[in-house]
């Protein structure tokens, strides 16, 4: 008789079935593990002879310069506590539906402009101060005038960090018109 995994939401193992492990980086791969759609479209996570963890949220370790790498798969536990189901190292390994699955669970969390147009970038009480266009319609946001606020993003590329935490791409500096370039590295030239 085949035991079957224990699908309670807390993910508490049944008996005999093992925990991931807590001290250590468990990497999900499709030969362990399968992500599908669960209970009120909730994202899942079935690993072999071990569980079916419900309600999964996928987090990055790194967001700006690994896209598809490094995502971590979390269930949050009636404890308030996050169990961190395991690290998918490359998320190109799984199948087409199981990307799409993850890729969605990440941009729920994470919203990242993507600036189209650059209309005015000025220095205003020691905060940069952007107006510009971007994928998603006109923002305006302020930005501390600081390095760690302008991260590299790929080869000539930078995200910028408002002071909210929210996240603006600019994909190619070089690509931007002459006088959007010598606006935005007058200010942010690192």
């Amino acid at each position: 008789m085949t035991q079957q995994p224990n699908t309670t939401p807390a993910g508490a193992p049944a008996e005999g079935l093992k925990r991931p492990p807590q001290t250590e980086v468990r990497y999900l791969t499709p030969e362990i593990c399968k992500i599908f759609t669960g209970t009120f479209g909730t994202l899942h996570v079935t690993v072999k002879d071990e569980n079916i963890y419900r309600g999964v949220y996928a987090a990055y370790a790194f967001p700006v310069v690994h896209a598809s790498r490094y995502i971590s798969l979390l269930q949050r536990m009636p404890e308030g506590e996050d169990l961190e189901v395991g690290v998918i190292s490359n998320l190109e390994d799984f199948s087409q539906e199981e990307i799409r699955l993850v890729r969605h669970a990440l941009a729920g969390r994470y919203l990242i402009h993507t600036i189209t147009k650059i209309d005015q970038v000025c220095l205003r009480y020691g905060f940069l101060s952007f107006n510009v266009q971007t994928n998603k319609g006109p923002v305006d946001f302020l930005m501390k005038w600081q390095g760690d606020r302008a991260v590299d993003y790929g080869e000539r590329g930078k995200v910028l960090i408002d002071v909210n935490g929210n996240r603006y791409l600019v994909p190619d500096v070089a690509k931007l018109t002459p006088r959007e370039r010598n606006d935005f590295t007058r200010f942010i030239y690192w």
